[in-house]
């Protein structure tokens, strides 16, 4: 049986069955879709529950938070390694994925929030949070220097999803599919099963379709969440490096990928560095990638069987 789901900011499932179990439940600041077809669902919504504790830094009382005021502190296995493979990630791919720029971040989402953006020299005193000496990582103790905040947005969900894989492997179920919104897992008892994915161009249409046999899937994009602000639209990626919403020429980038931390940054460092950067990833034998630019061109890796609704005018680049 073919799995089929559609990719966006937030993912909607096409796949049914009657003897699955399904939930579905806010947390993580985003709808979880939860289905199965093995009942342990509840471990399912445990877990999501209590990494959302950890991980929600608009939840005054989440460990999160509490670093982020302390600025040192012992903490959780969890978060201590969200950040470790956060910093690991980073050494491995790229800086553009900065966790650090909390302050950054809720800079933006206040002024988007009542209709303005903020001002440039505020964007600018936050800057400095994008050196990599503003973390410091000894065993489970975290320090957080320059008055930075940690903003986790861009892996937090892909860390769940790589606790959740372990359920799954306890339970080893059929088939499951668990939705944190922009990052999916995709699971099947059999090894060797295909994923039919239905990526979308848009809000309203789909750009193609691929199979793939990765675990995990994440979208970054710029048609989800996003403020217009006197015709112009202000999304929520932002680049660390600027200090303002990623303008690198591409609409969404998919990266599908063996681990759920891993495609969770991997989206977001690739939109940042945009169109022009494309080749490296595409040419990757870790991951594969679909990425959309503005003019609506679609990019794909070589080894994803990748079969487009191509759009008037727009073109489909294989690596």
């Amino acid at each position: 049986m073919i799995i089929t789901l559609i990719i966006t900011a937030l993912l909607f499932l096409f796949y049914h069955n009657k003897s699955d179990y399904t939930s579905v439940f806010f947390s993580l600041d985003t709808v979880v879709s939860v289905s199965l077809s093995e009942d342990f669902t509840d471990e399912v919504r445990e877990t999501v529950s209590d990494l959302s504790e950890t991980f929600d830094n608009y939840n005054e009382n989440s460990e999160i938070s509490l670093l982020n005021r302390k600025k040192k502190l012992t903490c959780s296995k969890d978060l201590s390694e969200l950040i470790r493979q956060t910093e690991n990630l980073r050494g491995l791919y790229g800086k553009s994925v900065n966790i650090s720029t909390g302050r950054l971040t809720k800079l933006w989402n206040e002024s988007l929030g009542k209709g303005s953006i903020p001002k440039e020299s505020d964007v600018m005193r936050y800057i400095n949070d994008t050196s990599d000496d503003n973390i410091i990582i000894s065993e489970n103790t975290i320090t957080l220097l320059n008055d930075i905040t940690i903003e986790p947005g861009a892996v937090a969900k892909g860390y769940v999803l790589d606790k959740l894989m372990d359920l799954c492997k306890k339970h080893d179920p059929e088939n499951a599919i668990i939705s944190l919104g922009s990052s999916t897992l995709l699971y099947s008892s059999e090894k060797s099963k295909s994923f039919n994915v239905a990526i979308k161009a848009d809000r309203e249409s789909i750009a193609g379709t691929t199979e793939t046999q990765k675990n995990f899937v994440s979208t970054s994009g710029d048609y989800e969440r996003f403020t217009e602000i006197d015709g112009k639209k202000y999304h929520h990626i932002i680049d660390p490096k600027t200090g303002f919403p990623s303008q690198t020429g591409l609409s969404s980038v998919t990266v599908f990928c063996d681990s759920g931390i891993a495609s969770d940054f991997l989206s977001t460092l690739i939109f940042i560095e945009g169109k022009e950067n494309l080749q490296k990833h595409l040419s990757s034998d870790i991951y594969e990638i679909v990425a959309i630019d503005t003019d609506g061109n679609i990019y794909h890796s070589n080894s994803l069987k990748f079969t487009a609704n191509k759009p008037k005018g727009a073109n489909v680049c294989e690596n």
